[in-house]
């Protein structure tokens, strides 16, 4: 018999997957180890990081995102222009086929903007991207103050499981 709370962390780790038709040919998505930041109370915004994996045989282009915790979701990058480091709108992500695309600290994030409160380690936030082929594929995210430390709160539950 398996513990319910092993069956919510392995649904929890499990990549989301969306099949959607695009030329005639299958595209998929999946979100993978995807995270909200967790920032001291108050804050208006936080950062949401992910890995998207394209397993189709094509292109797929992410043109916009949303959170249910944000007014608003938007994409961004960090760029260095005139030697400071500038964050920068993007309008859209492409996936290539076989193409793996980090969303991390200090490179290409999602920013989550007008949170009415701020969550906190151990909630989850719901992340979902609209794609160019009119369909949505979403996710469920950690809240956590970094990868690392969500990574040793999962070890932690794995121990409690055993």
């Amino acid at each position: 018999m398996i513990r319910t709370g092993m069956a919510i962390l392995l649904a929890s780790v499990m990549p989301l997957t969306v099949v959607a038709q695009e030329s005639g040919q299958d595209t998929v998505l999946e979100i993978e180890n995807a995270w909200v930041r967790a920032l001291p109370p108050g804050q208006p915004n936080t950062a949401a990081y992910l890995t998207l994996v394209n397993r189709g045989e094509v292109a797929v282009v992410v043109e916009s995102a949303s959170a249910d915790v944000a007014d608003k979701a938007e994409m961004h990058t960090v760029r260095s222009v005139d030697g400071l480091m500038r964050m920068e709108q993007l309008q859209s992500l492409e996936v290539a086929p076989g193409e793996r695309l980090e969303l991390a600290p200090g490179g290409t994030h999602l920013m989550l903007l007008g949170l009415e409160t701020m969550p906190v380690s151990g909630d989850e936030v719901q992340l979902c991207l609209q794609l160019a082929s009119q369909r949505e594929v979403c996710a469920l995210a950690d809240v956590g103050k970094s990868r690392d430390s969500l990574d040793a709160q999962n070890h932690q539950h794995n121990q409690h499981d055993h």
